[in-house]
């Protein structure tokens, strides 16, 4: 029987939680397309999107299974960290069957082993998050998990220029507001994107 729409996605949890299949499935089918736009943030080695997308699928069911309905945090942004959590997980884990010998002290910009063309790290994520709002907020989710795993890799400054970016801000918006000419924030932008992707493939 299908669950009435005007359900909350907390309510919709609370009843997964308890058993309830339809309301489960409810709440996968409202936020696969977030997963399939996360998914296309990434390159996963050995594995095509669909690959992808099935794991960014399991991180959601994580999610359905693991919400505390009682703390702040509302579902859908816990759900995009166990989305991005899982791929994350998902592209270590391939990285340490296929490419062993990588580790971080390996350029960015160098082809990457067994790849068989002239793929690299900064590759493995697809799209230009400077251009593209929803790989921005894919970075932002990443960055929250590596942050609450312990780890802080950004600098300040780097923080708050991918805080800026998020809030859909350009280049001039945020050199104003920080103090700093465009070019500063251009080079911060790629030092986020370098530090991010290493992170992912250490």
């Amino acid at each position: 029987m299908a669950v009435n729409s005007s359900f909350s996605d907390k309510e919709l949890v609370l009843k997964a939680q308890a058993g309830d299949l339809d309301a489960e499935e409810a709440l996968m089918r409202k936020y696969k397309e977030t997963v399939k736009i996360k998914a296309k943030m990434y390159y996963m080695a050995g594995a095509d999107e669909d690959d992808v997308v099935q794991e960014g699928m399991i991180g959601l069911l994580k999610a359905i299974r693991q919400y505390d309905a009682e703390k702040d945090a509302a579902f859908g942004t816990f759900a995009g960290v166990c989305i991005t959590r899982q791929i994350i997980s998902a592209i270590r884990t391939a990285d340490r069957e296929k490419h062993k010998a990588l580790n971080t002290s390996i350029s960015l910009s160098d082809p990457l082993k067994d790849s068989g063309d002239d793929m690299t790290l900064e590759d493995t994520l697809r799209t230009n998050m400077a251009e593209n709002p929803e790989t921005l907020l894919v970075f932002k989710d990443i960055v929250y998990y590596i942050m609450h795993n312990g780890d802080n890799i950004l600098s300040d400054f780097e923080m708050e220029v991918l805080s800026e970016m998020v809030k859909g801000k350009n280049y001039e918006e945020i050199a104003e507001k920080l103090g700093r000419n465009p070019k500063s924030i251009d080079n911060a932008m790629q030092r986020i994107k370098k530090k991010v992707v290493a992170y992912l493939w250490r």
